[in-house]
């Protein structure tokens, strides 16, 4: 057995630290080594396998090929490849590739085990094939020992966690020269000893053991330190990022101890292989939701280019097949390939824009993200809607953290959606006018995230959008904000009128018929033919008072002006008393409220008591009003039996929603299936305490 457990803890970082190349021709032919790295592991992890058949197929003695070193060869270097190739900068990527030496090290292990077929020893390499299978394992050390400490932005969490990383480094640097002349056996045959161990050292063995369980427990706790650290500090991507490793992870130690339970011969192997799928899958499935490595147009374009490929494999293979069986020769099968290869050079296109649909959404494709925002517009039922509807709809399109609309007008409060984040792009929101109405601001998916080009021009025009809206809902609070005016105005003036009616005018024209009622009375004991005029001006006076008081009734609910809201809601609720009861303070009146907004509770209350007492058949209805500044809350509630879930708003409901927003209040209607206490239905309306006074 290896002096080290196959337990790699690996994980992905995307922040900039040592780059190998500084000019262009350095990165093309970095990214060539990097791709060449990691076809050469997988190449030699299929050599691994086949040589691992043969060598099993000829002799009785064991000879391991263990399934996570084969994960581990043909699944991280790729990784390892994407990331350098779209960040060649990111050390995490680096350490990464350090796993390419796995493929060689499988290979080397085999081929060092052919020496144990009859006559197969003493091959060409083979000696220096076995020295490389005693040591050639150490990635497992630098992943497990390296990566969780700089995982995910490639730095470590502080200055302070220097001296232990490089600690482990220095560690794992003395098990490696220790491991390369320990005089020891390999892990694939106990049979086989390291070629240039020192027989007089044996001492070395004690000092591998020691370093790898330095490593696997020192590196451990210092990476699992440094993830939960991260953890506590981190927020929003980043957070989401660092869960899928503690995932990946979990999913290897937990896939490893079913296989230790297990107690099988290979269950302990197999499980370690369960494992590392697992990691891998969750790293994949972190870089595609939140972008984990950045290598999105890379994973992407690999993708494309691979079904592509298998395609046009699947296609000679069964061309070469079909002219096998139809006539001699390859001409068919060389023009089925042929054809195949237009096919594919063709959907080219169509399979990359169905490929970046299933992992990354809309997000790669403006025009699909702007028709998806047009769509969610067109159902926004006002500017401030359609704000909220577009901040919405571009952070799911594009899978960033955060998205804010702010307004240069103080009055409109700010859209959010998500969590806000540290770093933000900021877009000017111009109207058609040329001005500027506010600003767009975009949370970047992490801090070192740069947007596309096309996603730059994309949030250029969502800006001009929000800019508009901007302006629509500026000018629509104006008007709003106008019609208020008005409608106190005129409630101010209504009773104004009221009072110098009721007080002024009645009263005098009241007296003015007494007095013409007197005179009639002694021109007609007189016989006086003028006192059937004078009876018939004091009658027509007497209609005309009438006439006045009817009109101070409809300028203005008269107990307003008796009694205060108090006394006046106690009116409206007296006829449908005991099942209706009032629950308000009696120093309303002292609130000095405006007279639009007495108004407006005064008729809100009288309507949605008449509905509920007709239509809810409720068996109590508490009408209840407090002052809760800078609003006057008017609720009725009662426990009826809710509105269903497909009505339609009548006459009533849609006057109390006018009543309050002409006012400058907001009206909310709760049913039982909404969460309303105890069933039934809630009406509530915040009216402004004072003339305006409206948030």
């Amino acid at each position: 057995m290896r002096a080290v457990p196959s337990t790699p803890g690996v994980g992905p970082g995307a922040a900039p630290a040592a780059a190998p190349a500084t000019t262009t021709g350095g990165v093309v032919l970095a990214s060539v080594v990097v791709v060449g790295l990691a076809a050469l592991s997988i190449g030699c992890a299929v050599g691994a396998v086949l040589l691992h058949r043969y060598v099993t197929a000829r002799t009785d003695q064991p000879v391991t090929l263990d399934p996570a070193d084969l994960v581990l060869a043909a699944a991280f270097p790729p990784v390892a490849a994407l990331v350098l190739l779209y960040q060649p900068r990111n050390l995490v990527g680096w350490l990464l590739l350090t796993t390419a030496l796995t493929g060689p090290y499988l290979l080397a292990t085999q081929y060092a085990a052919v020496a144990l077929l009859p006559g197969k020893s003493g091959l060409p390499g083979q000696e220096a094939a076995t020295w490389f299978a005693v040591w050639g394992y150490v990635p497992y050390l630098a992943l497990w020992g390296l990566v969780p400490s700089t995982f995910p932005d490639g730095r470590l969490p502080s200055g302070r966690w220097r001296v232990p990383f490089t600690a482990t480094a220095v560690v794992i640097g003395c098990h490696l020269v220790a491991r390369m002349i320990c005089p020891t056996s390999l892990d694939v045959s106990s049979e086989l000893l390291n070629p240039y161990g020192l027989r007089s050292a044996p001492w070395l063995r004690y000092v591998t053991l020691a370093t790898s369980e330095a490593v696997v427990f020192g590196g451990g706790l210092l990476g699992l330190a440094a993830v939960l650290t991260r953890l506590r500090r981190s927020r929003g991507v980043e957070r989401a990022k660092l869960q899928w490793l503690v995932l990946g992870v979990a999913s290897l130690v937990g896939a490893s101890l079913i296989g230790l339970i297990l107690q099988g011969p290979h269950d302990l192997a197999a499980g370690m292989g369960v494992g590392m799928v697992l990691l891998v899958a969750a790293i994949g499935v972190g870089a595609v939701r939140h972008r984990l490595f950045d290598i999105g147009t890379a994973l992407s374009r690999t993708l494309v280019y691979g079904l592509l490929t298998a395609f046009l494999l699947l296609a000679y293979a069964c061309a070469v097949a079909g002219a096998g069986a139809l006539a001699p020769g390859r001409r068919v099968a060389y023009g089925v390939l042929a054809v195949a290869a237009l096919v594919a050079a063709a959907a080219r296109d169509q399979v990359q824009r169905l490929v970046d649909r299933v992992l990354f959404g809309v997000a790669r494709d403006p025009y699909a993200v702007l028709a998806v925002l047009h769509g969610r517009l067109d159902l926004a039922t006002g500017p401030m809607d359609a704000l909220s509807q577009l901040a919405d709809g571009v952070r799911e399109a594009l899978k960033v953290p955060y998205v804010a609309v702010e307004s240069a007008d103080d009055r409109l409060t700010t859209i959010e959606s998500g969590r806000p984040v540290g770093w933000l792009e900021r877009l000017p929101a111009p109207t058609r006018a040329g001005s500027v109405a506010g600003t767009l601001l975009v949370g970047r998916r992490h801090r070192a995230d740069q947007f596309t080009v096309a996603e730059r021009a994309m949030f250029t025009d969502i800006a001009r959008r929000a800019g508009d809206l901007l302006d629509a809902a500026a000018t629509q609070h104006d008007l709003r904000r106008s019609r208020e005016r008005v409608v106190a105005a005129r409630e101010e003036e209504r009773r104004r009128l009221r009072r110098d009616l009721h007080d002024g005018v009645g009263p005098q024209l009241a007296a003015m018929a007494m007095q013409l009622d007197s005179i009639a009375d002694g021109l007609a004991e007189r016989s006086d033919p003028a006192a059937e005029r004078a009876a018939l001006v004091r009658d027509r006076l007497r209609a005309t008072v009438r006439d006045i008081r009817h009109i101070v009734e409809d300028l203005r609910p008269p107990a307003l002006d008796e009694g205060g809201l108090s006394v006046a809601l106690a009116q409206v609720i007296a006829p449908f008393a005991p099942t209706v009861t009032l629950d308000a303070p009696g120093d309303l009146a002292e609130l000095g409220l405006p007279a639009a907004t007495e108004v407006a509770a005064f008729r809100i209350v009288a309507e949605a008591v008449t509905n509920a007492v007709r239509h809810s058949r409720c068996d109590t209805c508490v009408v209840r009003v407090r002052a809760e500044p800078p609003w006057l809350v008017v609720e009725v509630a009662d426990d009826g039996a809710g509105l269903a879930g497909d009505a339609v708003a009548g006459i009533g409901l849609r006057s109390i929603r006018e009543r309050a927003s002409e006012v400058g209040g907001r009206l909310e209607v709760l049913s039982s299936s909404d969460g309303a206490a105890g069933g039934g239905t809630l009406v509530r309306a915040r009216l402004p305490l004072e003339e305006g006074s409206t948030p």
